[in-house]
């Protein structure tokens, strides 16, 4: 096979790491590189520099070294609660900055192809379940993380569409995950129960909201096989096609631990804003490259539950 390159931005956070390890087992770029603040404990053979995606001059030499194939896109602000927060900063990395990175990269090297990942977060209140693709002027995002993604998506489909395949991942989970995010979050506070580092109660936000889950070992082989036999200027779901309330997903990390624990709404983490219940419909990714997601909800709890506590152990 010819010899090509790969760049992962954001490849040192939570996706970035487990999409990594499925392109060095699956996939045949020769040469890794990966863009992020920090990128410290990387994989042996990935070459990793440390850039601030808002400023083109600090990774425009390394796109020239590089000569990616493919620039596979995660670098953003993901969480909605530091959207919330954090507006401003929200748009000017998750539009600006990937408008400024397609644009470089382009100049560079007209031939290099980009999966950009947005999130199922720009519907907000539009459309039915399961939702298939809707056009972007039905999209109703409902909090400045799925308004940044919206406005970003936007540009591509005016601009960029011909280098790009967008991706659109329902909320995904799984072990390496950081708080902030509500799986992550519940198995921290278990497990500093289960240690006796936190009262026996938990802290909860809207529980009865419903989310389709996909576990991000899931969701990066999505991400491989788009690269090898999506099409661009398309759109892809990457889901489950099944949603389960948080209630439940609380309910089955509990099951799994012997720690007696009380339930306690906090009012922080009400959001005005939260979403009703979007499930994504998966024909089109499956049609295009026979992906369906394989791991069970059960086992990816199981797995985020013991990270948590294979973590809790090094500061025991």
């Amino acid at each position: 096979m010819t010899e090509r390159s790969v760049i992962i931005t954001g490849g040192a956070g939570f996706v970035g790491r487990h999409l990594i390890r499925e392109l060095q087992k699956h996939s045949s770029f020769s040469r890794m590189c990966v863009l992020d603040s920090s990128v410290e404990n990387l994989p042996a053979g990935v070459e990793g520099y440390a850039v601030d995606i808002t400023r083109p001059d600090t990774y425009v030499n390394i796109l020239r070294d590089c000569k990616p194939a493919w620039i596979i896109h995660l670098a953003a602000v993901s969480s909605v609660g530091f959207s919330l927060a954090h507006e401003d900063l929200t748009r000017t990395v998750n539009v600006f900055a990937t408008q400024e990175l397609i644009k470089r990269a382009i100049e560079i090297d007209t031939h290099v192809r980009f999966l950009i990942i947005s999130s199922a977060d720009i519907y907000g209140t539009a459309g039915p379940s399961p939702l298939s693709e809707l056009p972007l002027a039905l999209a109703r995002p409902t909090n400045p993380y799925g308004k940044s993604k919206l406005e970003m998506e936007q540009i591509i489909e005016r601009d960029y569409k011909e280098y790009c395949i967008r991706a659109r991942p329902f909320p995904h989970i799984g072990p390496g995950q950081h708080t902030g995010f509500v799986t992550a979050d519940f198995a921290s506070q278990i497990v500093a129960i289960e240690h006796g580092k936190q009262a026996p109660e938990i802290l909860v936000g809207n529980l009865e909201a419903e989310r389709d889950f996909t576990d991000v070992r899931d969701v990066v082989r999505a991400y491989r096989l788009l690269i090898e036999k999506g099409t661009l200027g398309e759109v892809y779901h990457v889901a489950s096609s099944r949603a389960y309330s948080i209630q439940y997903i609380l309910d089955t990390l509990l099951e799994m631990s012997t720690s007696l624990v009380r339930i306690k709404q906090d009012e922080s983490r009400m959001r005005p804003s939260d979403t009703p219940v979007l499930i994504g419909a998966i024909d089109k990714i499956t049609s295009a490259t026979t992906w369906k997601p394989e791991i069970p909800l059960d086992i990816s709890l199981r797995d985020i539950l013991e990270d948590w506590r294979h973590r809790s152990s090094w500061s025991i």
